[in-house]
């Protein structure tokens, strides 16, 4: 996976919460974000470069809070990690 290089004035150029996602690992609350409850066909990609992360013909509702998704889009755009904290295994 090729790492996207910018200076930390050009990602200072997100709105905050993109900023603390994608350099500081935060999350949004969980239920609030803008995609948890969207429907709409088409892609996600990343706030900082563009790449394609997931389609929307791969999202379903986990009952999470967050929109979740059963495959990539683009196997080396996203890197996975597994999580088992909270009781349950996530990836």
């Amino acid at each position: 996976m090729k790492k996207t290089q910018k200076s930390e004035e050009r990602w200072k150029k997100l709105n905050p919460e993109q900023f603390h996602v994608l350099r500081e690992k935060g999350t949004e609350r969980p239920f609030t974000g803008k995609y948890v409850k969207n429907k709409e066909k088409g892609k996600y990609v990343c706030a900082g470069c563009g790449a394609e992360l997931f389609s929307s013909e791969t999202k379903f509702e986990s009952g999470t809070g967050w929109p979740s998704f059963y495959d990539v889009a683009a196997k080396g755009n996203v890197k996975l990690h597994e999580d088992v904290r909270y009781g349950m295994r996530r990836i």
